[in-house]
C-alpha cells in the first residue's frame, strides 16, 4: 500500500480557476501558511499565461488530498 499526499491550491483566473499541487507537503502545514504563500504567489506574479484569462488574480480554496494506492498482485 502507498500513501500519497498533495497540497492542492486553487486559484481564480478571470472566470477560471488554476489548480497548483505540490507533493508531500508538511504534516503539520497550516491554512494560514498556505494563504500567505499563495498571496505571495499572486502578488509576485510568479505564474503568466498567454491567454485572454490573465494572470492569477484571487484565491478560491486550499486542500489536502489523501490517496491510498493498493497495488493489486499479478494473477
Amino acid at each position: 500500500m502507498i500513501s500519497n499526499r498533495k497540497l492542492n491550491m486553487v486559484f481564480t483566473r478571470g472566470n477560471t480557476t488554476k489548480t497548483i499541487s505540490l507533493a508531500n507537503p508538511r504534516q503539520d502545514v497550516t491554512g494560514p501558511e498556505v494563504h500567505g504563500v499563495m498571496k505571495d504567489i499572486i502578488a509576485k506574479e510568479v505564474f503568466s499565461y498567454n491567454d485572454e484569462a490573465g494572470k492569477l488574480d484571487g484565491i478560491k480554496k486550499a486542500y489536502i488530498r489523501d490517496t491510498v494506492v493498493t497495488e493489486l498482485p499479478e494473477a
